[in-house]
């Protein structure tokens, strides 16, 4: 009997080791889940940090061409500033130059206004004289244009004249052409 209460024991510590293995078991799937997925996540975060990485890899290339770029530019600028210095020096001493220009250019229009004046004097004194040549002129323009209407319309009445004198004498031809074959039928039929 002794071993018959000895066996409902042990199968009850039986099936509570199985029931604590089953437990532990399950504990465990849960915990190998939980650890698959922090597995993927930090699979998923190292694929994103890698491609953060190639991205970052690619703004900071690109950020070297643009920094090369800058300091390509920036010493093209700062020859371009320097040739810009050297012109400002060359058009300082050439507004030099030009200021004393500008004096005797000053000096020059006062000695043409006083002559413009003499010449204005002198356009005044001798403007009827050019009136009287301009009227003289305009006359001579209107009897030129006068002839010139009177030689266009001789040359189209000639025209008309040497039309009917033209028509006339190809009628007078075409009358001695039909004459002078019908003497020459008559002729040929009397010889025959």
């Amino acid at each position: 009997m002794k071993s018959n209460k000895k066996k409902p024991q042990r199968t009850k510590q039986l099936q509570k080791y199985n029931q604590e293995t089953e437990l532990e078991l399950k504990a465990l799937k849960k915990e190998l889940q939980h650890t698959k997925e922090k597995l993927e996540e930090q699979l998923h975060e190292e694929i994103s940090t890698r491609a953060d990485l190639i991205h970052l890899k690619k703004e900071n290339e690109e950020i070297n061409n643009q920094n090369q770029a800058i300091t390509k530019e920036h010493q093209h600028l700062k020859t371009k500033h320097q040739a810009v210095l050297e012109e400002k020096q060359k058009l300082q001493a050439q507004l030099r130059s030009e200021t004393d220009l500008i004096h005797q250019i000053k000096q020059s229009n006062k000695e043409l206004s006083e002559d413009r004046a003499a010449f204005l004097d002198i356009l005044t004194s001798h403007k009827q004289l050019l009136e009287e040549v301009s009227e003289e002129r305009e006359g001579q323009r209107s009897t030129l244009q006068q002839k010139e209407n009177e030689i266009r319309a001789l040359a189209r009445e000639r025209d008309y004249f040497k039309g009917r004198y033209e028509k006339m004498m190809n009628t007078k031809m075409m009358k001695w052409t039909g004459k002078y074959w019908t003497i020459r039928k008559k002729i040929k039929s009397h010889s025959k």
